[in-house]
C-alpha cells in the first residue's frame, strides 16, 4: 500500500511525530485540484514505518478511481491508516459512482541498520482497490485482510525487491450471502541510480481463490525527496481486460507535532 523509498527512510530518522497534523493536511487536499494526488498507487509495500509521530498524507488520482490515505505513526513500530477510494463508475454497474473505505494497521517486525531490508505485517478491513473481487465491491467491516511484507536490497541498495503475500475474506457477498476467500500476492522492484533522485518501479499483483482478481502489472517513475514523493504510473491486467490505467500520486510527510506520549527529539 505504502511505498517509502530509500531517500525517505534515511531522512525521516531525524523525525519523531503526529496524526492530528494529517487531518489538517487532509483539509487542504483541495490544493491538488480536481482529484487526490499520491505516490501510493503501488500495491507493493516495504517494511519501513515512519518514526513515531510522523504523519503522512497519500493520495492518488487515476483513470479508474481516486483515493486518499491518512497515516499516523502514533506509537513506535506501528502505523495506523485510513483510506477512502472513489470509483468514477461503480464496479457492480448499479450506479454511476461508488465510495469505499479501508482501515488497517501496520507493524514493523525486523529491519536492518540502513532501513533497506526487513519484514512487516499489516491487517485491516475494507476494500483493496488492486485486489478487487470481480463483480463485487466491499465496505469496511465487510472484507478483512492480512498481508506480510519482505523487502530485500541488492547492488548497494540500488535495487529493492518487495514480496507481499496475504489473505483476504469477503463476507456475505451477492444475494446468496456467500463468504469468499482469496490469497493476495504482489511483488515490486525499484531500481535507483538511472535517473537522479528517481526510482524506476515495476510490480505485479493479483488474487487467487474464490475472491479472484485478474493478474495485473504496474510500472512507472517515482521521484523522492525527504518530505515529498511524486509518482506517475500505468497499470493494466495481463490479459488486457482493464486496470487502473494512468495514475498520478503524491505523498507528503509532516514534521513531528503530536504523539500519544509526547514526541522526542522534535
Amino acid at each position: 500500500m505504502k511505498a517509502y523509498g530509500r531517500e525517505n527512510a534515511a531522512a525521516c530518522k531525524r523525525y519523531k511525530a503526529p496524526f492530528a497534523t494529517l487531518l489538517k493536511v487532509a483539509v487542504g487536499v483541495g490544493f491538488f485540484g480536481t482529484g487526490f494526488a499520491s505516490a501510493q498507487q503501488f500495491v507493493g509495500d516495504n517494511q519501513w514505518v515512519a518514526p513515531t509521530g510522523v504523519s503522512t498524507l497519500v493520495g492518488t488520482v487515476g483513470e479508474d478511481y481516486s483515493s486518499v490515505i491518512l497515516i499516523g505513526a502514533l506509537i513506535p513500530e506501528w502505523e495506523f491508516n485510513a483510506m477512502a477510494s472513489y470509483y468514477y463508475d461503480d464496479p457492480r454497474g448499479k450506479s454511476e459512482d461508488y465510495v469505499a473505505s479501508t482501515f488497517w494497521a501496520k507493524r514493523r517486525l525486523l529491519e536492518n541498520e540502513t532501513g533497506s531490508e526487513g519484514y512487516s505485517v499489516a491487517f485491516g478491513t475494507g476494500l483493496l482497490p488492486d485486489h478487487l473481487e470481480e463483480g463485487s465491491v466491499t465496505h469496511a467491516f465487510e472484507s478483512y485482510f492480512v498481508q506480510g511484507t519482505a523487502t530485500y536490497a541488492f547492488a548497494d541498495d540500488n535495487v529493492l525487491l518487495d514480496l507481499v503475500p496475504g489473505v483476504i475474506v469477503n463476507l456475505d457477498q451477492d444475494e446468496d450471502d456467500e463468504t469468499t476467500w482469496g490469497m493476495t500476492w504482489a511483488s515490486r522492484l525499484a531500481v535507483y541510480g538511472v535517473i537522479p533522485q528517481t526510482a524506476l518501479v515495476g510490480e505485479v499483483f493479483g488474487t487467487t481463490g474464490e475472491a479472484y482478481s485478474e493478474p495485473s502489472y504496474r510500472f512507472g517513475l517515482r521521484w523522492e525527496s525527504p518530505n515529498l514523493v511524486i509518482a506517475g504510473t500505468f497499470s493494466d491486467a495481463f490479459d488486457g481486460s482493464g486496470g487502473a490505467g494512468f495514475e498520478l500520486g503524491i505523498m507528503y510527510f509532516t514534521k513531528p507535532r503530536y504523539c500519544i506520549k509526547g514526541c522526542q527529539g522534535r
